[in-house]
């Protein structure tokens, strides 16, 4: 069975999120100070990454893509972003007003 064409679109726009996520989590990690929030930040990344696969898997079979060819650093693990970077790529979704004037 056949998905309709904007099916595929919701689906590129949920493998961004889920990915910006994952970097929203890993670059927010060391701003993070009290050691329970860190582990639950631990604790909902790693679910955010297995959206993420379950996402790119579905999107592209097993392929670089579904591997997490985009969204990985040189070093081999996911990327990090740190929050002013996360907040300006998913802006354009955002219909309330934001800013992140105090945020790194």
């Amino acid at each position: 069975m056949r998905s309709p064409a904007g099916d595929h679109a919701v689906g590129e726009t949920a493998d961004a999120f889920e990915n910006l996520g994952v970097a929203a989590y890993n670059g927010a990690g060391p701003l993070i100070r009290n050691v329970d929030y860190l582990a639950a930040a631990g604790t909902i990344v790693s679910v955010e990454a297995r959206h993420a696969a379950m996402i790119a898997a579905l999107l592209h079979g097993p392929s670089a893509a579904s591997a997490g060819a985009g969204h990985i650093s040189s070093k081999g693990l996911d990327a990090e972003m740190p929050p002013k970077s996360v907040l300006a790529k998913a802006k354009p979704f955002i219909k309330t007003p934001l800013t992140a004037t105090s945020l790194i």
